[in-house]
């Protein structure tokens, strides 16, 4: 869109949300942030919603399952921008997903969403994810027929085709990134790579499964450089997606090895194969980054590069 914008992000206390909010501000733009719970927060949740506030986020509650409050919110704050990150996520990756909860959060919204930023002249990205295409072992391309094998997958497609419609019918600008496997600082403790980094930098063991399976990762610094570029690129098509990946796919054995490597650890600590793999975990998860090198001339950053830096910047600041 070019220009300071007001930016209006949902989903500002999740670990991709926080990092978009505070790199919107950080690019110059006003950015209001929306929370579904009001008040103190505790936990990594907290903490963000701290460093989001001393980096001048506004933050305000919004309850997406209430049309009328979505209404309210747009005609209050009037973004150019609407960054749809919010989601139902509870048990995303089981075959008991709520698709209920799903529709009411992930997809339902985008009515009263659409109808407010076709008033206001304003564009739409929407957050999308990996779990939308169906389980390949090649890397996956914005143009593939999708068959989610997961309802949360379906949930999320369904969104993305709901976006498209909309933004097709409403003339509002449009833009979906698919998520991959981002991690970076502010990350859940207790997921895989900042629950290794721990366990080594105090010495422990800690117990994995074999780490056999491929993941496209991606630094969540080069997800929010990805976002900047789709604001940027809003003019030229009503509708467009885009993959945020590397388009490599590092066995999780050889990340965990990668963070040993970078603070000096024993790789013996890793006691790979103590664990058992979750059912149903495909082999392999990659995708494609050559249409967003092409259109936007963005370039993700290679994984042990990334890695490396996560780890080293992780370390400075717990001595700082």
């Amino acid at each position: 869109m070019g220009g300071r914008m007001k930016v209006l992000l949902t989903g500002v206390t999740s670990f991709v949300g926080y990092h978009l909010a505070a790199g919107f501000r950080a690019a110059g733009h006003d950015v209001v942030g929306t929370v579904s719970r009001p008040g103190m927060l505790e936990g990594i949740r907290g903490e963000r919603t701290r460093r989001l506030a001393e980096a001048g986020v506004s933050l305000e509650p919004l309850d997406l399952t209430r049309s009328e409050e979505i209404a309210d919110r747009a005609g209050t704050v009037r973004p150019d921008l609407w960054v749809q990150h919010a989601g139902y996520t509870k048990n995303y990756a089981g075959a008991d997903y709520d698709l209920g909860a799903g529709q009411a959060v992930n997809v339902a919204p985008l009515g009263p969403i659409y109808a407010a930023m076709a008033e206001i002249g304003g564009a739409v990205i929407v957050t999308g994810t990996v779990s939308e295409y169906t389980d390949a072992d090649a890397p996956h391309t914005e143009d593939e027929a999708c068959l989610p094998s997961t309802p949360y997958g379906l949930s999320k497609l369904t969104e993305t085709l709901f976006a498209r419609q909309l933004a097709l019918r409403t003339g509002v600008p449009t833009r979906v990134a698919r998520l991959f496997l981002p991690f970076g600082p502010l990350e859940a403790p207790e997921k895989l790579l900042p629950s290794v980094a721990a366990a080594l930098r105090q010495g422990r063991e800690i117990a994995l499964t074999p780490c056999l399976q491929r993941r496209d990762i991606l630094p969540v610094a080069d997800v929010v450089a990805l976002y900047l570029a789709l604001a940027d690129d809003l003019a030229r098509a009503p509708f467009d997606l885009f993959n945020a990946c590397s388009g490599e796919a590092p066995s999780l054995r050889d990340v965990v090895l990668a963070i040993a490597d970078t603070l000096g650890a024993n790789p013996a600590l890793c006691r790979f194969g103590e664990r058992p793999m979750r059912p149903g975990e495909p082999d392999l998860i990659v995708g494609s980054a050559e249409k967003a090198r092409r259109l936007l001339d963005w370039a993700p950053t290679p994984w042990r590069e990334a890695v490396a830096t996560w780890v080293r910047t992780e370390g400075a600041a717990r001595s700082a």
